[in-house]
């Protein structure tokens, strides 16, 4: 996973407006899950984005240009990392279900779910 900054910051934004959602907490928090951010920075992110002029009218180079240009925003986007998590992709050939799962996520097969967090 890269380091945060103003193009994959200004994707997942449009990528969440161009689905409906508003720019808040809320949508911040479902894009930024692969890096590590707590909700007082994503509570500063939203409002610099908000300072910066960016809305759900820009299109996504609009919105990256905005982003470059304010240097609050800047600054804060720099100090977020991508999380600890790792995600391996183990293949086996034969016959049943070879399921690994070491990320975060479900995986449904048939009615087969598997989740390591329990």
């Amino acid at each position: 996973m890269e380091f945060l900054n103003a193009a994959i910051l200004s994707g997942l934004i449009y990528d969440g407006i161009k689905t409906g959602a508003s720019i808040g907490v809320d949508m911040l928090k479902t894009k930024l899950r692969a890096w590590t951010i707590d909700d007082s920075e994503l509570s500063q992110l939203a409002k610099h984005l908000r300072d910066a002029g960016i809305n759900e009218e820009l299109n996504q180079l609009a919105i990256e240009r905005r982003i470059t240009e304010h240097q609050p925003l800047c600054s804060l986007i720099q100090k977020i990392r991508p999380s600890n998590s790792e995600m391996h992709v183990k293949q086996a050939s034969g016959t049943g279900h070879n399921i690994c799962n070491t990320g975060d996520s479900n995986i449904t097969v048939g009615d087969i779910i598997v989740n390591d967090k329990g």
